[in-house]
């Protein structure tokens, strides 16, 4: 069978071998052969359609309430609590200073290792909370849904904002082994200045719980509140009360008070006069000590309004 012919593209020469084929066309229609390939080259550059599709996102911003959160934190120390519960048992016995505070001395330390170092030193001496930090200052600034304590961000060494202790929570910290032993030894006045050294120290504002207002009423801080009370009232349960507290420093001081006045009638005596007006056995006693009493509430007033 005989091959099929093969014509040229640019005439009518036709062959049935390929390669005289190719030699006719590069012999006889070389320009054609040329422009044709240029033609061919000539290639269109197209850029298919790509739809520029940015997904539909859409720019949700989770609905947030403004939850007003209650902050449970101490109203005298600022610390906080997560339930009600440990808050009230920590308020029982607050002393109102941060944890890195010495309760005595009010100098704070960095560690909890040198406060305790400081303590077992047993050195330092009484000073009031006046003295002392803002205890955790930070839970103030940074919580501003703290009740009252926004309001209250004040330094300690002002005597207007201090925090005064509810009345049979005084600080006794502050009255010396030497002091006691001088008032002891004051006759009458036993009672009357131990009282004043208790609740009428301007050094020590904290304790600072009876006020006296008029008509022989005064003001008593009783849980966390000013309270009325009769000045003739509270002048029998601070007489019982404070006779009662030096009767037990005596019973237990007994050897260091007798080596102290180095005279044990002596001793007896200061403590069979605590005994008298602690069970109204002698009437004349009992009443001067309730009239030194009610005096220093009322003069204690106008000592206050100089502070």
């Amino acid at each position: 069978m005989p091959f099929p012919y093969t014509k040229c593209c640019f005439c009518d020469y036709k062959t049935d071998i390929k390669c005289n084929l190719i030699r006719h066309q590069n012999a006889k229609h070389k320009d054609e052969i040329f422009e044709n390939n240029n033609y061919l080259q000539h290639v269109q550059n197209v850029t298919p359609k790509v739809q520029n599709v940015t997904p539909k996102v859409q720019n949700v911003t989770p609905k947030v309430q403004n939850v007003t959160l209650c902050v449970l934190s101490c109203s005298k120390c600022n610390k906080i609590y997560k339930t009600t519960r440990h808050l009230y048992n920590h308020e029982k016995i607050c002393n109102k200073v941060d944890s890195l505070t010495c309760p005595r001395c009010m100098i704070s330390f960095s560690n909890r290792h040198h406060k305790s170092r400081h303590i077992k030193a047993d050195k330092c001496k009484a000073r009031s909370i006046i003295h002392a930090r803002t205890p955790n200052i930070q839970n103030i600034t940074n919580n501003n849904n703290i009740t009252n304590n926004t309001q209250n961000v004040q330094t300690m060494n002002n005597y207007n904002n201090i925090i005064v202790n509810n009345f049979g929570s005084e600080r006794i910290d502050h009255i010396s082994n030497k002091e006691i032993m001088k008032i002891l030894q004051s006759g009458t006045n036993t009672v009357p200045l131990y009282i004043k050294k208790k609740h009428f120290d301007k050094n020590f504002p904290e304790n600072n719980n009876i006020k006296y207002s008029n008509d022989n009423k005064c003001q008593v801080m009783e849980d966390n509140c000013w309270q009325e009370k009769d000045i003739g009232l509270l002048s029998t349960n601070l007489m019982k009360d404070n006779t009662e507290v030096l009767l037990m420093y005596c019973d237990n001081n007994e050897i260091q008070l007798l080596n102290e006045i180095n005279d044990i009638e002596k001793y007896e005596h200061i403590r069979n006069k605590l005994f008298i007006v602690y069970n109204k056995s002698d009437n004349q006693r009992y009443n001067d000590v309730l009239a030194k009493i009610k005096e220093l509430i009322k003069n204690s007033a106008l000592e206050f309004e100089t502070l």
